[in-house]
């Protein structure tokens, strides 16, 4: 049976071991979901959705408790997708590279950004090592990305992987090996209420096909509403299924099916506009 949403994020830290400059900051309390907070979570989750993601905020791979989440969401038999700087993928390698659950780990190159001279070297080593291991497994994808107008450190990843692979890239292929590939994509804007109004009128893929769980509980329409702006409720006060029964929900959710934004915050998102084009 066709489950409700296509994907739910659930961000399981606010807490980041880098500070890059093309991520905003969040003004919430610094938190990290435990692993009993989780499983009660995922509960819930697996009846809407096969696929968790676990990002919004924060470094998923650093949690002390990462790998019993992952252990969690393989007995819930949950597809987890991964989005991480990458920096401590060789301290979680092992266990990513055997757990059942994993579909696929996103990996933002552009954190190299934070790095020094010594560090971009090592930092390119372990994930060329990463990507290799995956490759030859073959048990789930990584996507490399690149998602910032930065020409010079692209050209400087893009330079290493075809040194490591010996063979030219051209982005936009399938893959540069096995189950890997890299994602380019325009840098993005993170929606604030301090921007200014683009439109009523469009629509978007939160309510539709994705919401989100930040590390507190509130349940928000997708994986942009960091601050938790547009709040549907608290899932560690009461059920998903009656918060996603009520008005705010319902009626964010009709407004986009029908072209409509009825969310200030929605109305000054900029990300929603790539929808429109597709």
């Amino acid at each position: 049976m066709k489950k409700q949403f296509k994907k739910i994020y659930i961000e399981i830290s606010n807490i980041c071991n880098l500070k890059c400059p093309f991520c905003s900051k969040t003004n919430r309390k610094k938190l990290a979901m435990t692993a009993q907070e989780f499983s009660a979570i995922l509960k819930q989750v697996k009846e809407y959705s096969d696929y968790i993601y676990l990002h919004v905020k924060g470094e998923p791979i650093i949690h002390p408790q990462f790998m019993e989440i992952l252990s969690i969401a393989a007995a819930n038999n949950i597809k987890v997708n991964i989005t991480t700087n990458g920096v401590d993928i060789n301290k979680v390698k092992e266990g990513l590279l055997n757990c059942p659950a994993i579909h696929q780990v996103n990996i933002s190159l552009h954190s190299l950004v934070c790095l020094s001279a010594n560090e971009k070297d090592k930092y390119l080593d372990d994930i060329y090592e990463f990507i290799d291991n995956v490759s030859h497994l073959k048990s789930f994808f990584v996507s490399l990305r690149l998602w910032i107008k930065n020409e010079e450190l692209n050209k400087y990843i893009l330079n290493y992987l075809e040194m490591k692979l010996a063979k030219k890239i051209i982005i936009g292929d399938k893959s540069i090996i096995d189950n890997v590939y890299i994602s380019s994509d325009e840098e993005f804007v993170w929606p604030s209420m301090d921007l200014p109004y683009l439109s009523d009128v469009g629509r978007c893929l939160g309510t539709r096909d994705q919401i989100a769980i930040l590390t507190n509980g509130d349940v928000v329409p997708c994986c942009l509403d960091a601050e938790g702006i547009i709040k549907f409720g608290n899932i560690f006060d009461e059920s998903l299924t009656n918060i996603l029964a009520k008005p705010r929900f319902l009626e964010m959710k009709k407004g986009f099916e029908n072209g409509k934004i009825v969310e200030e915050l929605c109305q000054k998102c900029s990300y929603r506009l790539r929808f429109e084009k597709n």
